[in-house]
């Protein structure tokens, strides 16, 4: 299991941020951009390059979720290895 630690939460309105975490499992670690609309949607990136182009020229991520508990499985499961 992961260990997921909070780094940062940006607001971009009061109703969508974008967090930053830093999972770790054993001596490896990730970061991971999470996208929050309103809490009904949520998209996860990998980059912060990934999270530019999604707001400049609307290319969606690989995961992208309609409910907090999905997107909660997603990150209990999520490999760190090749990041």
């Amino acid at each position: 299991m992961n260990k997921i630690i909070p780094f940062n939460t940006e607001y971009i309105r009061p109703s969508r941020t974008i967090e930053i975490f830093t999972f770790f499992r054993f001596e490896k670690s990730r970061q991971i951009y999470i996208y929050n609309y309103e809490g009904k949607h949520f998209r996860v990136f990998d980059s912060v390059v990934g999270l530019v182009q999604f707001f400049e020229v609307g290319k969606e991520p690989s995961a992208s979720f309609d409910s907090e508990s999905d997107l909660d499985e997603y990150l209990d499961s999520l490999s760190i290895g090749d990041g």
